[in-house]
């Protein structure tokens, strides 16, 4: 019967409806876990045949990936899971189709990190729990579990809480984007979540970044606000800042693209947008590129301005949006490369993420009576 399912929804799926096909798709996944169960039974069989040492389970998994051709992380899987068949409850519930791989990584994982003398009644739990939730929910019980086991939690390490273990990667890539991986610990991490969480709500009801993309855009909020303060480091007789290098002919004209201090290149709307609210320093050069006159850099918006500024705005003024000054850029609404002058009514306050809507996307702003008000070019052009 099984079979002939198979076959008529492969070939003939238009005759079934919505409901026998979720019936069929169900049926289709209770096989692939009892078929992965009856795999990790042999394996579990196999296992129990060797003495069990560190050299068995390297020359193990060194069999499971030469025979069946599995990669080693596969390999390695399918032996723990094996272990884990010693119970026969486990073994069962498997069986029966209940258990995914997921879902045997976290029993796994839980009962490795459960006190001995718990074991069997964590492992109850577990699968009790399996019956009605995913292996990411059952992943949250089983920490759920182990919290209220141990609730003082891991005794600290003198050593761990002396030199705590962080790591940052950061990778340039070609087109200037830079990725970013690290671990750093529970203190700091909570510390960054603070910091993050009000940064990554969403602008207003329009918002419709992902909750990753917030929390990048939200990152990037912190490396500004931390490039402003006046706490950092001084390098080379400066502060930590962003240096771009290109012809005031190729900035007005929007053409070519700037040269970042220390590699890599920028575009120029990027340069413009950027220049709506920096410190701008003249530097000219000789016919050989030589630096013939450094101007003294100054602000594009003077701090007065930006009080004034603040003042009137109060905080984002595209609709909707409820960041702090604090977290605002001004914006020329004519840009003062192109003529436009830099004073209250050519000026607006918008957060990171607006700011790059009004220089990238489909909306322009302008000032009337004092008051910014924003236009969407895209309704417009339709």
């Amino acid at each position: 019967m099984e079979e002939d399912w198979g076959k008529s929804v492969e070939d003939e799926a238009w005759k079934y409806g919505e409901g026998e096909l979720w019936e069929v798709g169900g049926e289709i996944e209770e096989r692939r876990r009892r078929d992965y169960a009856r795999q990790v039974g042999v394996v579990a069989e196999l296992w129990s045949r060797t003495p069990g040492a560190k050299d068995d389970r390297r020359a193990m998994v060194t069999d499971l990936m030469r025979r069946w051709k599995l990669t080693r992380g596969q390999g390695r899987e399918l032996l723990r899971h094996a272990e884990l068949f010693r119970s026969r409850q486990i073994r069962e519930a498997a069986g029966a189709g209940v258990l995914s791989r997921l879902h045997l990584n976290v029993i796994g994982k839980t009962l490795d990190e459960a006190p001995e003398v718990d074991r069997d009644k964590v492992e109850a739990v577990l699968l009790e729990n399996a019956v009605e939730f995913d292996g990411a929910r059952l992943k949250t019980i089983g920490l759920r579990i182990l919290q209220l086991l141990d609730q003082d939690g891991k005794a600290p390490d003198d050593r761990e809480l002396a030199r705590p273990e962080r790591e940052l990667s950061v990778e340039t890539r070609r087109d200037g984007s830079v990725v970013i991986r690290g671990r750093i610990d529970a203190e700091a991490g909570a510390g960054l979540e603070a910091l993050l969480s009000p940064l990554a709500k969403p602008t207003s009801g329009r918002d419709s970044r992902t909750l990753v993309e917030r929390q990048g855009d939200a990152l990037v909020e912190i490396i500004g606000m931390a490039a402003a303060s006046e706490d950092l480091p001084v390098e080379g007789g400066e502060r930590p800042h962003l240096a771009l290098t290109m012809s005031m002919a190729e900035f007005e004209q929007r053409k070519a693209t700037a040269r970042i201090e220390g590699g890599g290149v920028l575009n120029v709307h990027s340069v413009r947008r950027i220049g709506c609210d920096s410190k701008v320093m003249r530097v000219i050069l000789g016919a050989r590129s030589e630096v013939l006159d450094v101007g003294r850099a100054r602000r594009t918006i003077p701090g007065p301005i930006r009080k004034a500024l603040i003042q009137r705005d109060k905080g984002c003024a595209f609709p909707g949006c409820d960041r702090r000054p604090r977290q605002c850029h001004g914006h020329h609404a004519v840009h003062w490369a192109d003529g436009g002058v830099t004073a209250l009514d050519n000026l607006v306050l918008l957060c990171g993420e607006h700011h790059r809507v009004v220089h990238h996307g489909n909306w322009g702003v302008r000032i009337e009576d004092n008051v910014p008000v924003f236009d969407d070019l895209l309704a417009e052009a339709g």
